[in-house]
């Protein structure tokens, strides 16, 4: 008598086979999905696996609109799909039509055997005789539907119900995790562009406090010549002052003007004060020759307010001695350098002899320079630094703005 054990066993065998090859089909799926970052692509991939792990020869995913109540196809693969990404002759089904419509409504999944036999099927590019139809669900939701077909009579088993809902589980939960990614980079978006508006205002702000500030001392200087009778100088600071006036609004019009336009209107400025002090320093403009002074550009009335102190506040009360500011700009290492050296009597010299509070056109720019360093990180800096002579005495101030400039 013939043993036969081992035929007992294959059904066993063949059940704990399916088992594996299900387990490592849903891993195939799982792992895919993690490399998708669009619904697209989630869609996408999921038909194409099912293509090619389940050996299916049709699959379409359908997701739900809404607001219309209808199912679109988004995904396919098989006949309705002559290449990536492009369906042939998208169809809509209205939810409750059909298996894929009735499965929609209700949200359970159907593996229909025959469906010659059942009144709700839907003919798209062909007839077929078997269909298994699978919702996404997400929360209680219906997103979208799996659906499969195949020319075979009950090609479809438990198994691919097993799969399949699972594959739709594993979708649902992919999309909520795009969703949830999606809307926060919206937050941050949205909050990067608040605080870029917010900063934007603050400077504008700053810029029209700044501008009466130069308008003010300019005035005064016309002011002073006319109250002494000196016409031909009051005339001069007039030309010069409406020079400078209309460089000014020019510059503020924006948050950045051309190394070009900027050293004018500063050249202006220090003449009028020069006229205003009867010539009493010297004045040196040095700018690099390999400085493109029309493309590089910085914030406007950046430095204006450390050169009115570099003048009134280092090199007037120097009693003897030469008075010389000299203005250095260039490229250096990627970054824009202005150094604004005055031979005055230094920073604690000028303290001891100031009556008023502090220059507030300095701490204008310090908050300036914060606020656009946050919006466009451009790394600037403002440093003062006292000189000393070879004796150990005060010698003036240097000033040193740099600026990381843009790459070309």
């Amino acid at each position: 008598m013939l043993d036969d054990a081992p035929n007992r066993n294959l059904p066993g065998l063949k059940a704990l086979f399916e088992e594996l090859e299900a387990e490592k089909a849903i891993t195939y799926f799982a792992t895919s999905l993690l490399t998708q970052s669009t619904l697209e692509e989630v869609l996408w991939d999921v038909v194409r696996n099912c293509i090619s792990r389940l050996n299916f020869v049709d699959c379409v995913i359908y997701w739900l609109d809404v607001e219309r109540g209808v199912l679109l196809q988004k995904a396919a693969y098989g006949p309705k799909s002559p290449a990536n990404y492009l369906i042939d002759r998208p169809i809509e089904i209205a939810l409750g039509q059909g298996i894929v419509g009735s499965v929609a409504l209700s949200g359970k999944a159907e593996r229909i055997g025959n469906t010659s036999l059942d009144g709700r099927y839907i003919k798209d590019d062909c007839a077929r005789l078997s269909e298994i139809t699978v919702p996404i669900l997400l929360d209680g939701r219906v997103l979208g539907v799996i659906d499969a077909e195949h020319s075979e009579l009950d090609f479809f088993k438990p198994r691919h119900l097993k799969i399949l809902s699972t594959v739709a589980t594993l979708c649902a939960q992919k999309v909520k995790q795009m969703t949830l990614e999606q809307a926060y980079q919206r937050t941050e978006r949205q909050l990067a562009e608040t605080r870029k508006r917010v900063a934007e205002t603050k400077l504008l702000a700053l810029r029209i406090q700044m501008s009466p500030h130069f308008i003010f001392n300019s005035l005064n200087s016309i002011n002073s010549f006319i109250l002494q009778n000196e016409a031909e100088n009051a005339s001069a600071m007039l030309t010069k002052f409406s020079r400078l006036m209309r460089q000014i609004l020019d510059n503020t019009q924006t948050e950045w003007v051309s190394i070009r336009h900027e050293f004018h209107a500063l050249q202006l400025y220090i003449e009028l004060e020069r006229l205003r002090c009867d010539n009493h320093f010297e004045i040196a403009f040095e700018i690099s020759d390999t400085l493109d002074q029309d493309r590089v550009k910085v914030p406007p009335l950046m430095i204006h307010p450390y050169v009115e102190n570099a003048i009134w506040h280092g090199l007037l009360p120097k009693k003897a001695g030469v008075r010389k500011l000299a203005i250095h700009c260039r490229e250096q290492g990627g970054q824009l350098v202005i150094e604004i050296i005055d031979s005055g009597i230094g920073r604690a010299a000028a303290a001891r002899l100031r009556t008023s509070p502090p220059h507030f056109g300095s701490k204008l720019v310090r908050e300036r320079l914060r606020l656009m360093n946050e919006i466009y990180d451009l790394d600037a800096r403002m440093t003062s630094t006292d000189l000393y002579s070879g004796d150990k005495h005060p010698a003036g101030t240097c000033v040193n703005f740099t600026l990381k400039l843009p790459t070309p």
